[in-house]
């Protein structure tokens, strides 16, 4: 098989796309490349309209076809849409009978493209939470300590209005706390307030929903969440 080296003016070859997110999680690699099919027949379906009543656009794809592309088995590729939907980054939905499903794909929100609204020649600042997570944006230069908490975090994703909010495990927080993103948001205030640090936030983020629930005080605000010196850092 000849070969042609890659220069400066030439065309790229004909790929898919391979969301960067994809390699921080724990998916078999038959999952990885099933979604980044799915990902790449999304762009039919947003051409050609294929959405359900919340404006969702669901993908087509039988599962004869999914097998045959990646050269796979049904079974295998069985397995991979039922990890991918555990990992929640596909739903499906029964399209009639004998019609292939309805697939909506999921996207991290910290993978979602940032977007910046600015006055004309504001310099946004961007700065990246992980080292393979897509960017998250802030018109504000982060200070120091908050660089140091990216750094210890390179492989967790960051959330809560300040950023200074690390988990690599939300899905699972999330089906644990009801009230998670409420939490987040009072954890991420509290920490850019007090200047505290905590050394595990899932952990902490459990500590504190456990904690409300023991108060059961409605209207008090954020509750007291303060803790022992060695329980943080």
């Amino acid at each position: 098989m000849s070969k042609e080296y890659i220069k400066a003016q030439t065309p790229l070859p004909a790929y898919f796309p391979y969301p960067k997110f994809l390699l921080q999680m724990s998916l078999s690699h038959t999952a990885r490349l099933t979604y980044v099919l799915l990902l790449d027949r999304m762009t039919l379906s947003q051409k050609n309209g294929w959405v359900d009543v919340h404006d969702r656009a669901y993908v087509l794809y039988p599962l004869a076809g999914l097998a045959e592309d990646l050269q796979s088995s049904i079974s295998s590729v069985t397995r991979a849409l039922r990890e991918l939907e555990a990992a929640r980054l596909i739903e499906r939905r029964s399209n009639g009978f004998s019609k292939p499903n309805q697939i909506f794909l999921g996207v991290p929100r910290t993978a979602q493209k940032c977007t910046i609204e600015m006055a004309q020649n504001e310099q946004p600042y961007c700065s990246k939470v992980s080292n393979t997570v897509a960017q998250n944006c802030t018109s504000n230069q982060i200070n120091k300590n908050n660089l140091r908490l990216n750094q210890l975090n390179r492989t967790k994703e960051a959330y809560g209005r300040y950023r200074n909010v690390f988990l690599e495990d939300y899905s699972e927080l999330e089906m644990e706390i009801a009230e998670l993103d409420t939490l987040i948001e009072d954890l991420s205030a509290y920490m850019q307030s007090t200047g505290r640090k905590y050394a595990d936030h899932a952990a902490t983020l459990r500590s504190w929903s456990a904690l409300k629930k023991r108060q059961q005080k409605p209207g008090a605000g954020i509750p007291d969440y303060t803790y022992n010196k060695e329980e943080s850092l």
